[in-house]
């Protein structure tokens, strides 16, 4: 990593292989392999058969596997998770009516588009969902954005299906596309005032779906606790 820092190389661009920085370092090949394979799981380089390792680009894996291990070892909870979220996509939305391209704003209105055609077919919903928050990430103009929302969505997958699967009324669901709608058309108009608002209102319908949706899991688990009790 210093080496990287140290020649200001740019994602891509080659590093030392680990033959040269044994020898140079005087330790073993070995040494370098298990630390050049450590580089590579957390994404600073990209290693693959038959070319020279390069600096590795951004991607959200590492980032997403940090945070499922949190999640399912309760060091951190799913509501947490969710609000962390809201604050990051928050500012993404103002930001991204304020630096949005032609290109992102067509793709926020297919997405929008997708998810009220298919209300009523959860992971075409879903996918469309994620798109969607993709693109603002993108939109932004800043890559930290997206890595992070990405991430988070990524570990946040299943608890966002339950949320979805928990509003079983219609007009709780066309809702939800409702908001997306809105947050892309204040993107495209540039209201960085009425994004951030928009988006404030569907994070906090999701957490009062989440938050309802847990309640009848603990519910849930009350009872059976109590059945395998007698």
């Amino acid at each position: 990593m210093s080496h990287i820092r140290t020649k200001k190389l740019r994602s891509g661009e080659e590093v030392p292989s680990e033959l040269s920085v044994s020898a140079e370092l005087n330790v073993s090949r070995g040494i370098v392999r298990e630390a050049y394979r450590g580089l590579r799981m957390a994404g600073i380089l990209d290693i693959s058969n038959g070319r020279s390792p390069r600096v590795g680009e951004l991607h959200e894996g590492v980032l997403s596997h940090l945070l499922e291990h949190a999640l399912s070892t309760d060091q951190a909870t799913a509501e947490q998770a969710l609000h962390l979220r809201a604050a990051i996509e928050v500012r993404a939305a103002e930001l991204a009516a304020e630096n949005r391209l032609p290109a992102h704003v067509a793709a926020l209105q297919t997405e929008a588009a997708l998810m009220r055609a298919n209300v009523g077919r959860q992971d075409s919903f879903a996918e469309a969902d994620a798109r969607f928050h993709e693109t603002i990430g993108r939109a932004t103009g800043n890559p930290l954005f997206s890595l992070i929302s990405s991430a988070l969505r990524g570990a946040l997958k299943t608890t966002i299906r339950v949320g979805l699967r928990n509003r079983i009324v219609q007009s709780e669901l066309d809702q939800v596309a409702v908001t997306h709608q809105r947050i892309a058309d204040a993107i495209g108009d540039g209201d960085a005032v009425q994004a951030r608002e928009y988006m404030v209102i569907h994070f906090r319908e999701a957490l009062r779906s989440f938050n309802r949706t847990h309640r009848a899991a603990v519910i849930t688990d009350r009872s059976r606790s109590r059945k395998a009790g007698n």
